[in-house]
């Protein structure tokens, strides 16, 4: 499935949840506890809802823009091709940072280190790309880049500092 978001249910609210969701999108176990993957029509309908409390045993949600298969091999330099797209989003006066959250893959890949090479392959390119050099804020950027890792599948997204600030269901860890 294509999904375009990935929703955490509360600690043993997985099934609960994935009822509650069924109307509104397309929706999946992970194959992790409390994680599910959905592809919704419309993000920020479905971000609205969730903020009035529609779907019962919801812990947050992050949107996704892109999903793909990955291997501990290959990670880093698939999303270093995946985070291109985002170059220009990133604007002078901003701030950015990139963020991973894995599951699974435990013993071969590092969450921080993805970031490091992944963020810093990312710094390196706007400073090349733009001809300066961009701003890391790593505790509340303008622009985060989410990176959700379950297993060998990943996805990618783009959260806003606005969006951030007008859905309390989007929270990175």
């Amino acid at each position: 499935m294509e999904w375009n978001v990935v929703v955490t249910a509360e600690r043993g609210a997985e099934r609960e949840l994935l009822e509650s969701l069924s109307e509104d999108g397309d929706f999946e176990r992970s194959g992790f506890r409390d994680v599910l993957i959905g592809r919704v029509s419309d993000i920020s309908d479905f971000l609205d809802d969730a903020e009035r409390g529609k779907f019962s045993g919801l812990s947050r949600i992050i949107p996704i823009d892109e999903c793909f298969s990955v291997s501990p091999s290959n990670i880093v330099s698939v999303l270093k091709r995946k985070v291109e797209r985002y170059i220009d989003e990133i604007e002078p006066s901003e701030t950015f940072a990139v963020r991973v959250e894995r599951r699974g893959m435990k013993e071969q890949v590092s969450s921080r280190e993805v970031e490091r090479e992944v963020g810093g392959y990312l710094y390196d390119l706007i400073e090349k790309m733009h001809g300066r050099k961009p701003k890391v804020d790593l505790k509340k950027p303008d622009k985060l880049i989410i990176i959700e890792i379950l297993g060998n599948k990943c996805g990618i997204g783009l959260i806003t500092k606005e969006m951030r600030e007008k859905y309390a269901v989007i929270r990175v860890k």
